[in-house]
């Protein structure tokens, strides 16, 4: 499959700091490409670089087989960009969008402007001023614009930071339509159950490095060879992480159930048996549960850490 964006060996240094360390990874035409990581892991840098807002030190940066450092404009003519960032609270949503189609020099603009807002659901609302829309509108008025230019390409920074949940599944809904029309979506974010429903490829970036990365149904797929398990009754969890070594966490979530992950090496009658025999657990429910994206990340970046590291 075609690439459109192909990184290789990128670095970018602040004065001693590394924020971006040999970074190498593709983008596929056509995909919805999820590029994950903590905060301060290095994405928005990422995106920085690719907008050409930012030099690198050292490696290569190609989108549309362009190198970015050399020709920057052809590249950013066929991109929309959402940044993590203010828009301008004082102008009308019309406004905002005619001002873009001036700076890029669009033909037919009112024209463009016209399909856009129908197109993102704002056109009702063209008129009103940004800073009284709520975060969800907010979001959608930047995705208009970064539609303005009738991009391949669509570079999204923490498209769904701050949004309620109602907002977040259509921003979502938006994304994959956007991608059946045609278009190519590269989208950095840390809510990883958001971009779990959508991305059908994935990198994973910690300080700096990529530590994973692929199609996201080969990377749950490979992650399957480890147990998770969802239990209620009564257990000590210092007392069955001590005895059945082959659990890797033991975890209470807000419903007061256990959720237990294991390695690959013990069934799902052997893990019951053990929780009740070694580990003296009352067992009053228990089942086996789906691995998620946000399993799988959890994984990668704990086994990153060092005793006392934080994320």
């Amino acid at each position: 499959m075609e690439n459109i964006i192909k990184i290789r060996n990128l670095s970018k240094n602040y004065g001693t700091v590394k924020a971006l360390d040999n970074v190498t990874l593709s983008v596929p035409k056509g995909s919805i490409f999820g590029y994950l990581g903590p905060n301060g892991a290095g994405k928005t840098t990422t995106l920085k670089i690719l907008m050409g807002l930012l030099q690198y030190s050292n490696g290569s940066v190609e989108i549309f087989e362009n190198e970015v450092k050399k020709n920057p404009v052809a590249v950013n003519r066929r991109i929309g960009f959402l940044p993590d960032a203010e828009m301008p609270r004082n102008d009308s949503i019309y406004r905002f969008l005619n001002l873009t189609g001036k700076l890029h020099k669009i033909k037919n603009k009112e024209e463009r402007i016209s399909e856009v807002l129908v197109q993102i659901g704002l056109k009702k609302l063209s008129n009103r001023k940004i800073g009284t829309l709520s975060k969800g509108q907010k979001q959608h008025v930047g995705i208009a614009n970064a539609l303005m230019v009738d991009p391949q390409l669509l570079i999204l920074d923490e498209p769904n930071n701050g949004l309620d949940p109602i907002a977040r599944v259509r921003v979502l809904t938006l994304l994959k339509d956007l991608v059946k029309n045609g278009k190519t979506v590269l989208l950095s974010s840390h809510i990883i159950g958001e971009v779990d429903k959508i991305a059908t490829d994935i990198a994973i970036i910690h300080r700096g490095r990529i530590v994973e990365q692929g199609k996201r149904k080969n990377l749950v797929k490979r992650y399957l060879n480890h147990g998770k398990y969802v239990i209620a009754g009564k257990l000590d969890i210092d007392q069955v992480m001590r005895s059945l070594e082959y659990i890797t966490s033991c975890q209470q979530d807000h419903l007061e159930r256990y959720i237990i992950s294991t390695t690959g090496n013990v069934t799902e009658e052997q893990l019951l048996i053990d929780l009740i025999q070694k580990a003296n657990s009352k067992i009053q429910y228990f089942s086996s549960a789906e691995i998620s994206l946000e399993d799988l990340f959890i994984e990668t970046i704990n086994g990153q850490l060092k005793e006392g590291d934080y994320a």
